[in-house]
């Protein structure tokens, strides 16, 4: 007799214990397909082309013009935070801010938004 029959009846049983339980499982977390979408798209977030035309038109910004534009709408950091990131007033951040957007305002065509807020 064999010694390793038992042994590979044994290996042989759990292989396929865990191969029905592995189908059983797939069975179940199927998803339900339905006739509309889950959700629809964002329709706020710009085209690529949109985004690369912002990003060249920041490149053209005087250099700190575009880390105050970055740092106020690109990190999300407020008047204060930004002043204090440059190391100048808050009024110097808001008018570096100001003085960006119009230049970018020029170089972009009419329709590609750029907003400006001020916090």
């Amino acid at each position: 007799m064999d010694r390793t029959e038992p042994i590979n009846a044994y290996v042989r049983k759990i292989v396929t214990r865990t191969y029905l339980n592995e189908r059983r499982r797939l069975w179940r977390k199927l998803e339900r397909l339905t006739s509309a979408p889950p959700e629809a798209p964002d329709d706020s977030v710009p085209a690529p082309e949109q985004r690369m035309l912002v990003m060249w038109a920041l490149s053209r910004v005087p250099r700190r013009q575009r880390a105050a534009l970055v740092l106020r709408y690109w990190e999300d950091l407020s008047l204060a935070e930004a002043a204090e990131a440059l190391g100048c007033s808050v009024g110097t951040v808001k008018s570096q801010c100001a003085r960006g957007l119009q230049r970018m305002r020029e170089l972009l065509p009419d329709d590609v938004a750029i907003g400006g807020r001020d916090r």
